[in-house]
């Protein structure tokens, strides 16, 4: 196990951050789409 960890530990690292970077990347999407729906839902009840 200790062998696989030391062997494998670059790739691993990098599959870490490289899912990290997609959560990143998506809760900054939802965090945006939170925010032009808020926009959006503003302006509706607004005119009405």
């Amino acid at each position: 196990m200790q062998n696989l960890l030391q062997s494998d530990l670059g790739s691993s690292l990098l599959s870490i951050a490289v899912i990290l970077g997609w959560i990143g990347l998506f809760s900054v999407f939802l965090r945006i789409l939170a925010i032009v729906l808020k926009k959006v839902l503003e302006a509706i009840f607004k005119e009405s």
